[in-house]
């Protein structure tokens, strides 16, 4: 899927990298291909589907590690973390910087913050009309 149909499905988010000092283009595609394949597996699975994992980012020569949590409400890519770093620690740091109304999270109460991360939110599904939608014969 490429990234204008999954910006048309997502609203991307993204922290400068702190080994770059700008977007990394390795979480970007992360982003993108999750959101894509999130968005294609929407009409076979439930509402609390969940994938989650970790991988080696390409693209730089740090190779990052990466941890994802994918779900149909949100994507959250952090990079740099050890599987040692608590992904509801991350998460709350995540919503200080993605979330405007979240209550603030100091990096220091991570053992080690992500170097960068990243958030897919899927756009609103458009709403059917009321001339578009079918009433059933009484």
């Amino acid at each position: 899927m490429d990234q204008t149909t999954t910006k048309q499905t997502h609203d991307f988010s993204q922290s400068i990298c702190m080994h770059l000092g700008r977007p990394c283009p390795a979480l970007s595609r992360m982003l993108t291909a999750l959101a894509g394949a999130l968005d294609k597996a929407r009409p076979v699975t439930s509402a609390e589907f969940e994938l989650c994992g970790e991988s080696l980012l390409d693209g730089c020569a740090r190779h990052c590690p990466a941890r994802f949590i994918a779900t149909h409400d949100r994507i959250r890519v952090f990079c740099d973390v050890t599987e040692a770093t608590d992904t509801e620690a991350l998460d709350l740091f995540a919503d200080t910087l993605f979330q405007p109304d979240s209550r603030a999270f100091a990096a220091a109460k991570l053992h080690q913050p992500p170097c960068a991360m990243g958030e897919a939110l899927p756009k609103p599904l458009p709403q059917q009309t009321t001339a578009q939608t079918v009433h059933p014969a009484l």
